[in-house]
């Protein structure tokens, strides 16, 4: 008997079937109601195996058809001025990115919060800020879409992807079973080095167009 447990749980081997229901008068006769429960059912679940957490690609497939729409965004945006700039490319990239990922967060703004406080480093002490963290994406595509701004745009992308980025390494070098946020709940994608490289690419573009735009 586990006497730490408030369920106070006795195993007993059990050779016949009739001896069930005398371990159940026995602790009748001493004073206390004991309940039949099937071992099987109580045994703790077995961690996923290597092959079972393994990188699928399948996982990600939803991650990969919104990037896909935003570099078609991004290429059909740049063919309206007639030449391929890459400042305003990345510009235009980072804006569809935003207002792509913002919309799936904004479908359920609650329940992306909870997720979200999982593993960010902010949005675990700021409840506000995590509610808050999809309306700041889609004022970020707009800010970068429209090209006003840069400035404040793209310092604000760098302080939050770099706080993100800070919060998703250590979900990912834990090992935490956990759901990325970055598509809101409505995909369940798995928290990955792909989160890393995702997250580490929009940190990378930022400080470079921020670069830029101070030394302009």
């Amino acid at each position: 008997m586990d006497l730490d447990d408030p369920g106070k749980p006795l195993t007993v081997d059990l050779s016949e079937a009739s001896a069930e229901s005398r371990v159940v008068d026995l602790m009748a006769g001493a004073g206390y109601q004991a309940t039949p429960v099937d071992r099987a059912s109580t045994e703790p679940i077995e961690p996923p195996s290597e092959a079972d957490s393994a990188f699928k690609l399948s996982n990600y497939k939803p991650l990969l058809l919104v990037i896909a729409y935003v570099l078609g965004a991004t290429a059909a945006a740049e063919s309206i001025h007639g030449g391929f700039v890459w400042p305003r490319a990345m510009s235009y990239f980072m804006g569809f990115f935003f207002l792509g990922f913002a919309f799936f967060k904004l479908l359920d703004i609650p329940a992306f919060a909870d997720s979200f406080s999982s593993y960010d480093i902010i949005a675990k002490r700021s409840r506000g800020y995590a509610l808050a963290y999809p309306w700041i994406e889609l004022g970020l595509g707009v800010l970068f879409v429209s090209g006003v701004l840069p400035l404040v745009a793209n310092g604000v992308t760098a302080v939050i992807m770099a706080v993100g980025l800070v919060g998703v390494v250590q979900a990912v070098f834990r090992k935490q079973a956990i759901q990325c946020a970055c598509l809101g709940t409505v995909f369940n994608l798995p928290m990955s080095t792909v989160t890393i490289v995702e997250n580490s690419v929009m940190l990378a573009m930022a400080i470079t167009m921020l670069a830029r735009a101070v030394g302009a």
